[in-house]
């Protein structure tokens, strides 16, 4: 049991039931300073020993967990080609027996019936590209317009003309 007197409470040493002097964190006082120095230099190598360990976990961790995404995007690639496979294969056979029903339809004539397949597939993918483009460009032509017209709109509010008007009056002006 530590008891201390109003002399030890400034200094921080305490003394103890059997005589000894020690300081509050119960280390003998009389160590040196070459010790208390060598003792700090070995719990410092000890700290940088376990941090060393904590990054290299850390560190094999996220090894890990690059190798497993890697694992399923590659495997997910590969879902994905045998999706398309099948809808690919399944398009190919569909085509082939309308082609063919047409052909029969025809008295026969099972080139034509491939050529008029063809034909109808070819322009049908056409006139998709074609619709597509035209939104696409459409929508984005659209946003752009507006984009500029909402900030003619607002230098008009802020200064009282807006680009436009501002060009025009610089160009009667001279």
């Amino acid at each position: 049991m530590k008891t201390y007197s109003s002399s030890e409470a400034n200094t921080g040493r305490a003394a103890t039931t059997d005589g000894e002097r020690a300081d509050a964190r119960g280390q003998d006082a009389d160590a040196s300073p070459s010790q208390a120095l060598r003792e700090a230099l070995n719990r410092l190598g000890e700290v940088k020993e376990y941090a060393a360990y904590f990054l290299a976990a850390k560190i094999d961790a996220l090894k890990i967990s690059a190798r497993n995404i890697g694992v399923y995007v590659a495997l997910g690639l590969l879902g994905a080609c045998a999706g398309v496979a099948v809808v690919v294969v399944g398009v190919v056979l569909l085509l082939i027996g309308a082609a063919h029903g047409i052909g029969a339809a025809l008295g026969g004539m099972y080139w034509l019936g491939d050529l008029i397949i063809g034909v109808v597939v070819l322009a049908v993918v056409g006139a998709g590209a074609v619709f597509a483009a035209s939104k696409l460009t459409g929508s984005t032509r659209k946003k752009t317009v507006e984009k500029y017209e909402s900030r003619k709109r607002d230098q008009r509010i802020r200064y009282g003309h807006d680009v436009r008007e501002r060009a025009i009056r610089e160009q009667n002006a001279n």
